[in-house]
């Protein structure tokens, strides 16, 4: 235990003894995490986005004139893919139409018949199946058309890789930067104490015995940065929240009014901030010590 208190005391008191070092990893950390967090928060709000504004596009069931209407659509409410399924009649189709080009009400005069056939909205719960959902469809007795939005599905696919991949990359990309900004601190900090660390490895001490210091001061300058980015994070996000629910109502259009509310999160995202700061700090000591404590 006295041991345990003695090298406590010396990995904190380091990060006083070397604080512009130490000030400098902090700042550089906290920026990282902050990146990170902010970008992991954007990629799942516009997940949440993209799933609200996909979840609206549905896909039309044309159906010939003397289908059985009630079979087709037992058909469609059987099909796993499926979550809802919407009628609409000639009639309320022919007034959607007529409600949709009403500058053109020349092209509906003196109409022999009705051009709209029955038809059944259909949604599904994975646009990624929306291929697959249309073959099925197709081969139901009484359908003639099928038509989906499948270029509109491709582009939500598009946009959700790009998130993923840029999200990948700069969790890669700041995660290094921090690991080698805290090695090189933590390098300086051993040959400061280059004579201190000789006396004690005349005397018998360990290499684990000389490293936990160096290893507490990495821990404790990401744990500190982990709540300084989770109290950066709450600020920024919040107020980006706010602007965007309560000053642009038009957003809620577009999901804006489903993204992720900060306090349903925020003891994960703490947790996760401070683990990833004194993670990152921890192994960025240990590359550094593992190298160059060879006194």
């Amino acid at each position: 235990m006295n041991n345990f208190s003695y090298l406590l005391k010396q990995g904190l008191s380091s990060v006083w003894k070397n604080r512009f070092m130490s000030f400098a990893s902090f700042c550089i950390l906290t920026v990282s995490l902050l990146l990170v967090g902010l970008s992991a928060f954007v990629m799942l709000d516009c997940g949440i986005i993209l799933d609200s504004v996909s979840d609206k596009n549905e896909i039309s069931v044309y159906m010939e004139d003397d289908a059985d209407l009630e079979h087709i659509k037992d058909v469609l409410k059987s099909n796993t893919l499926v979550t809802n399924v919407r009628y609409i009649s000639p009639e309320e189709g022919l007034q959607s139409m007529k409600e949709q080009y009403k500058d053109q009400t020349e092209l509906f005069e003196n109409l022999p018949y009705n051009p709209v056939p029955p038809t059944y909205m259909v949604t599904i719960n994975d646009l990624d199946k929306i291929d697959m959902a249309v073959k099925q469809f197709e081969v139901i007795g009484g359908v003639y058309k099928v038509n989906a939005p499948l270029d509109f599905a491709g582009f939500i696919e598009d946009i959700r890789n790009t998130f993923t991949i840029i999200g990948i990359a700069l969790i890669i990309s700041l995660g290094t930067v921090c690991i080698i900004i805290i090695a090189n601190t933590t390098r300086l900090s051993v040959f400061a104490r280059r004579k201190e660390i000789a006396i004690m490895r005349i005397v018998g001490a360990t290499n684990s015995f000389i490293r936990t210091p160096f290893f507490i001061e990495g821990m404790f300058i990401g744990l500190v940065s982990g709540l300084m980015s989770f109290i950066l994070t709450k600020f920024i996000y919040e107020g980006v929240y706010t602007l965007f629910s309560e000053k642009l109502g038009m957003w809620s259009a577009l999901g804006m009014d489903n993204i992720l509310k900060f306090s349903d999160v925020a003891l994960i995202t703490v947790l996760v901030y401070c683990l990833a700061g004194a993670t990152l700090g921890a192994i960025g000591t240990v590359f550094s010590t593992g190298k160059h404590l060879k006194i």
